[in-house]
């Protein structure tokens, strides 16, 4: 079943691929070799074994666990699992989310919740995790014979980041909430064996290496484009400058700077704000899947980089989220230097690994969760080289 399905999802990536435009034989094959060779242990959980269930199986799942009929379903954007929002029948709603159970990702899974669970009772503005019926924070499901883990959470309702008006006591207020976030994760230890992703920020370099190879070798077979996004060589030409920039600039001094638990990944869709009669509130931090130990100024760094995307002064609005990190955690001088080169490494990491998923199965959130990201890093260059001393 499972096969089936994986030969059907090949078929439809390949399809797309040849629909967006004239594509050569030999990159159809060659899509269809590299599709075989990352899904062909999906059955044993690898990497890019994305779970894209129906919103039947959903339904299903959400009834047996959580003992809700659900009446609406609505599938959301997600990177690699099954996001939804559910209506009850009886008008409550929650949202869920449905990973493969798998060795090498269970306890991190659960301990993630668990810690959402912690912030929760903190009062921080979190989505409250809701139990199964049998108690669990992170239930245990089945499709198609293959086993599942489900987490349920109230539905927290705001407007996200990207979609608010970049103002100086939004932006402030980001970085405070970063800063109570990490006071609170604090007294939270990560599991001993915690995997390390891709998108850590201190592996910037390498994430944008490997997806640069990818674009490399697509763009030398076409490779699908999104209209209204920067050529291949403007990406390429950010990600050499940036690279090199974290080889010279930010790696010799990753092992003198703070670390702790951290979120890492406050982007411009995981933070919600309020209403229009209280726009500078964050009223939701959502998504805690990157969550792991990692350097304590990437919590701000993130945060004001995927701000910046949605600001005509992209400088400006990382001064102004780090100024209100600042305001409760002191930023060390160490901090301050790679702020910059770190705010534009994780653009150009995000533009660089969605860019060379554009011909994939999820190539719509692909090319939604990169948009202005490119921009967004040459500005934030610019300004370094405008810092830079020089010769008289």
């Amino acid at each position: 079943m499972h096969r089936v399905g994986r030969i059907h999802g090949i078929l439809l990536d390949c399809y797309s691929i040849l629909y967006i435009g004239d594509q050569s034989a030999h990159f159809l094959l060659c899509a269809v070799e590299r599709k075989f060779m990352t899904s062909r242990d999906a059955s044993d959980g690898s990497a890019s074994d994305a779970v894209d269930l129906s919103t039947e199986a959903v339904a299903a799942l959400v009834a047996t666990h959580y003992g809700s009929a659900i009446g609406e379903l609505t599938l959301l954007g997600a990177e690699s699992s099954t996001v939804c929002r559910a209506q009850a029948i009886d008008g409550s709603v929650m949202a869920v989310k449905i990973f493969w159970d798998r060795a090498d990702s269970a306890e991190t899974i659960r301990w993630q919740h668990e810690v959402v669970s912690r912030l929760a009772e903190s009062g921080l503005p979190v989505a409250r995790p809701i139990r199964a019926v049998d108690g669990a924070l992170t239930a245990v499901g089945e499709v198609d014979g293959r086993p599942v883990l489900l987490q349920a959470s109230e539905w927290l309702v705001g407007t996200p980041l990207e979609d608010a008006p970049p103002t100086t006591p939004l932006l402030r207020e980001v970085g405070r909430t970063a800063a109570r976030l990490h006071g609170a994760l604090l007294r939270e230890k990560a599991p001993a064996g915690l995997p390390v992703h891709d998108w850590e920020i201190t592996r910037s370099r390498s994430t944008i290496d490997a997806a640069v190879r990818e674009i490399r070798y697509a763009s030398e077979h076409r490779f699908p484009t999104a209209e209204g996004f920067p050529s291949v060589e403007r990406l390429l030409a950010v990600a050499d400058d940036v690279c090199r920039l974290l080889r010279d600039c930010v790696e010799p001094l990753l092992a003198t700077l703070p670390r702790a638990v951290v979120h890492h990944d406050l982007h411009d869709s995981n933070l919600l704000v309020g209403s229009l009669q209280d726009p500078a509130r964050v009223v939701g931090i959502l998504d805690f899947g990157d969550m792991l130990e990692s350097v304590r100024i990437s919590e701000p760094i993130i945060a004001a980089a995927y701000a910046a995307r949605n600001s005509r002064e992209p400088l400006a609005a990382v001064r102004e989220v780090l100024t209100g990190w600042s305001e409760s955690v002191p930023v060390t001088a160490a901090e301050s230097t790679v702020v910059l080169p770190l705010a534009a490494a994780r653009l150009t990491a995000n533009a660089a690994v969605w860019s060379s998923r554009l011909g994939s199965s999820r190539a719509a959130y692909a090319a939604a969760r990169m948009r202005g990201s490119v921009r967004t890093a040459e500005l934030l260059l610019h300004g370094l080289d405008e810092r830079a001393p020089h010769p008289a």
